[in-house]
């Protein structure tokens, strides 16, 4: 367990007197503090990328063949003029999506057990008894959290393209391949403030490591990880559709998916070519559904960017009204 050493609340308690450059180079002590804390426990480390593993056993041994039987259905006709590694490419497209959105969400939430544990042991009271403002303290624990989250989530999506690439191809452009880490930034940053607008309502650590649980096997439902949306009801698929993750998790298919889709479609030409690019967008909900309209990729990234301000403004207000109760 990590406490503040006496220094170190002397240097909080200083802060008044700090310059804008001083008050800066605070926040970045604050921030690799976090993050520091966070890797020190290796538990809590593990259970941030359970989701992604349930998701990628499940799809081991559930969900592939059912995919897979599905594709292969829609191509019987043009299956000596198809690449069959390509098609399995599509599902194993599909399932690095899924555990690249669930990966956003846990980890962010897990992250943030160093701020609920900082308020179990009253370490918070060093920093709200000191002169820093509050915007300092949540943007550190914003800041760690979302550090935590995108080392760990693009160390996956590099795995993840490297493996795919090695079994086959995916057939991504370049910018493709950097749009898909500035959605792993957007998506990080979207899930780490709205968690931490629910981690702030917890007063201990282990109440949000039971909580989390909870939400590394809930997620993969909610975000189409291990069903695709498409597979529920319409005013199912539209309350999914106003959580965040549902739509960077669309945003992750789309990039991922596109090159090895038109790959198969151009090899099937004008024998189903364009029907199967329909076929697989309704099989793996490439776009989601709202209010029973089909939301574009750009209004999916529009969302994201909104509930990433909405939360942060939210997330200062909380802690502002936390910090005047005391």
């Amino acid at each position: 367990m990590y406490l503040l050493t006496l220094p170190e609340r002397r240097w909080i308690n200083n802060m008044a007197s700090l310059t804008l450059s001083q008050k800066f180079n605070a926040f970045k002590g604050m921030t690799s503090r976090n993050i520091k804390v966070f890797f020190k426990d290796k538990m809590t480390v593990f259970f941030s990328v359970l989701a992604p593993l349930i998701v990628f056993l499940l799809y081991i041994l559930f969900l592939k063949d059912t995919y897979m039987d599905g594709i292969k259905n829609d191509l019987e006709a043009v299956k000596d003029i198809v690449n069959m590694k390509d098609v399995e490419n599509i599902a194993n497209a599909w399932l690095l999506s899924g555990i690249l959105a669930s990966s956003c969400v846990t980890v962010s939430l897990n992250s943030l057990s160093v701020m609920v544990d900082d308020k179990d042991r009253k370490v918070d009271y060093d920093y709200n008894s000191s002169p820093s403002n509050g915007p300092i303290v949540v943007f550190s624990y914003f800041t760690g959290a979302l550090v935590n989250t995108l080392l760990i989530t693009c160390g996956v999506l590099t795995i993840g393209l490297v493996v795919l690439s090695i079994g086959g191809s995916l057939y991504l452009t370049f910018s493709k391949v950097v749009l898909l880490y500035l959605t792993t930034i957007l998506g990080c940053a979207s899930a780490t403030l709205i968690m931490m607008i629910i981690a702030s309502f917890f007063k201990k650590a282990g109440a949000l490591g039971a909580f989390g649980g909870i939400v590394s096997a809930a997620i993969g439902f909610i975000i189409g990880a291990y069903v695709p949306l498409g597979s529920f009801s319409e005013g199912i698929q539209t309350v999914l559709s106003f959580v965040p993750g549902s739509h960077v998790a669309a945003l992750y298919r789309n990039l991922l998916m596109s090159g090895v889709t038109e790959n198969v479609a151009n090899a099937m030409g004008s024998n189903g070519g364009v029907e199967f690019l329909e076929s697989i967008r309704n099989l793996f909900s490439l776009s989601l559904t709202m209010f029973n309209h089909k939301i574009s990729e750009f209004l999916s990234f529009m969302y994201v960017t909104g509930s990433i301000v909405f939360a942060l403004v939210l997330n200062i207000v909380l802690y502002k009204k936390a910090t005047t109760r005391r």
